[in-house]
């Protein structure tokens, strides 16, 4: 891009306005985005409504709910956000299927519960799609069936399940109804598929953890959330009466001791809820069971660009999804249980195996062909409320649950992706009674950062590739993944000309990228790159070795990393790559 139109194109950016309607009327508002250190050095000087323990899906949401109530809050994140399970899920949207298919099962003794679960989570799946167009889309998904009778009874209970949808459904983002497939159309879209004929019902797909992240931007510019990753809660700080003050935490970036003040403290670590707890009152029973969801990633010439593959059944009763996400096809599902949670867990073995038996069970695919095929393997821990009398992972209840401690801590346990919004309020609706707030809600369904504009995707990736000179795949990514922030990002990355230096030939990842994650999205380590900020560890787990070493460069010299703490953070933190090698 030459000088006169690089100063175009700044001029553009600097002059873009960005509809906030946060205060009634709209304002001209800059995606000018704090650092980390400016985010933590406004937590020592302030006292907060809502101090939010855990910077995943459901501290996200609730951040959101305070932004929304004008409450002034915090999220402190041990780790990085989204670096638990939030980053790891199936990228589905949805309703449940298999709880309704459950409801309809003469053996089911939650048939209430399950009803609730449903229901509640089509009405949130429409609200999800409609808060942030650029990160989701919906899509169809084949159920396959042998026969006629199993064609039959999955349409019917994708009926019902469309029709639960369009009872409770309050607006948004609409989806069609299901319909019966052919063997025909199944070949095109899945070519090695057994199966005569099927049944398409929809649901939503999502990049979760850029979720994470753009929830969060967006609770910041609202101008009531500050957010620090890599800080850890040591302790509650509490007053004579045992009431909550704040907390007592470590930074693990700068290595101090830090205290924060806040007039409550909400509980949304997830499978870690019961730590926190139990710092708080060491005599309550655990509530929290940690359910392992494996998953892999397969090449996209597997499956269809367009089409989910649902097996309702599999040889140990699981369900198991095969997703079509950026590109490639994932498959996975859950119900491993584990002991106790545990922040970066590997598929197993026998789970690594049992998904490409049951994968080539029902495809005529070669098994050897289809292990050398895998590009990537990763397994997240879905939290689950505990209930004594449950004798397997299926019986544990998927409902969410908010508890109110007696000290003001409020946990909240359980629940999904798909309900994220509705955990937030709820959650942010005990804050308000704790803390003796009435803070109406600003909007109905807030936008996220990126959709603040409402644009139109295909002019828009037609603008961004004129005005770049970008190919079209590069200019969809960067829409779909930063939404209206794509405009920060690029001109970052045209400002030199050594942050137009590709990490990778096959990524559309660049210097310039990195360096924007860096500054403005609190990337602190490699990992936080590969596989929250960007999803290349995800789609491809052989690509990072090949880019890890410049990442690393990038940090080094962006952080001001000394070579003595270089060559120990090596040390350290190689490993945690290595451990997916196949």
């Amino acid at each position: 891009m030459n000088k006169v139109a690089f100063v175009t194109v700044a001029s553009l950016l600097t002059q873009r306005k960005i509809q906030l309607q946060s205060a009634g009327d709209s304002q001209q508002i800059y995606y000018k985005l704090k650092s980390r250190e400016e985010h933590l050095a406004d937590a020592l000087q302030s006292e907060y409504d809502v101090i939010i323990v855990g910077g995943g899906a459901t501290g996200a949401g609730v951040s959101l709910a305070c932004a929304n109530r004008g409450l002034k809050s915090i999220v402190l994140e041990s780790q990085d956000y989204a670096s638990g399970a939030s980053s790891k899920s199936t990228k589905l949207v949805h309703g449940g299927v298999r709880y309704m298919q459950q409801i309809f099962q003469l053996s089911e003794k939650n048939r209430i519960e399950k009803w609730d679960l449903v229901s509640e989570s089509l009405r949130e799946r429409s609200n999800f799609l409609s808060m942030c167009s650029y990160l989701t889309q919906d899509f169809p998904t084949l159920i396959p069936c042998n026969n006629l009778f199993d064609l039959g009874y999955y349409y019917l209970g994708s009926l019902v399940y469309h029709c639960v949808y369009l009872y409770y459904q309050t607006g948004g983002h609409t989806f069609k109804p299901p319909r019966i497939v052919g063997k025909e159309e199944i070949q095109s879209h899945f070519k090695f598929a057994k199966c005569n004929y099927g049944v398409i019902y929809y649901d939503g797909q999502f990049n979760d953890a850029r979720m994470v992240q753009e929830l969060l931007v967006t609770s910041s510019l609202k101008g009531t959330l500050n957010m620090a990753n890599y800080v850890e809660v040591k302790g509650l700080l509490k007053d004579e009466q045992n009431k909550i003050t704040g907390v007592q935490a470590f930074d693990k970036i700068g290595q101090k001791q830090i205290k924060i003040k806040g007039k409550c403290v909400v509980n949304a670590t997830g499978g870690w809820a019961d730590n926190l707890r139990l710092m708080d009152d060491p005599t309550v029973s655990k509530r929290i069971v940690s359910v392992a969801g494996s998953h892999i990633t397969l090449p996209q010439k597997y499956g269809s660009r367009h089409w989910g593959y649902l097996i309702p059944k599999t040889s140990d009763g699981r369900v198991l999804y095969m997703i079509p996400w950026q590109g490639n096809m994932i498959m996975g599902t859950t119900e491993r249980k584990l002991e106790s949670p545990t922040h970066d867990p590997t598929v197993s073995h026998e789970e690594y195996m049992w998904l490409l038996k049951s994968f080539c069970d029902e495809f005529t695919v070669d098994a050897s062909e289809a292990a050398r095929d895998v590009k990537s393997k990763w397994c997240g821990v879905r939290p689950l409320v505990y209930q004594s009398d449950a004798l397997s992972t299926k019986e544990v209840s998927r409902t969410h649950q908010i508890e109110v401690s007696k000290s003001g801590l409020i946990s909240v346990m359980g629940g999904k992706w798909t309900i994220f919004r509705l955990m937030g309020e709820q959650a942010v609706d005990k804050v308000q009674q704790l803390i003796g707030k009435n803070q109406k809600r600003i909007e109905n369904l807030p936008k996220l950062v990126g959709d603040w504009t409402q644009f139109d995707h295909r002019k828009e990736i037609q603008i961004m590739m004129k005005m770049f000179d970008l190919p079209q795949s590069y200019a969809a990514y960067f829409l779909t993944t930063y939404g209206d922030r794509a405009y920060d990002v690029l001109k970052l990355i045209y400002e030199k000309p050594e942050n137009k230096e590709s990490l990778h030939p096959q990524f559309p990842h660049t210097v310039g990228e990195i360096l924007y994650q860096i500054r403005y999205e609190q990337a602190r380590k490699p990992e936080d790159i590969l596989f929250r900020r960007t999803r290349l560890g995800f789609l491809d787990q052989n690509a990072i070795f090949t880019v890890y070493e410049k990442v690393f460069q990038i940090m080094a010299k962006e952080l001001k990393w000394s070579d003595k703490f270089q060559q120990q953070f090596l040390k350290e933190n190689f490993e945690y790559i290595r451990k997916l090698e196949f």
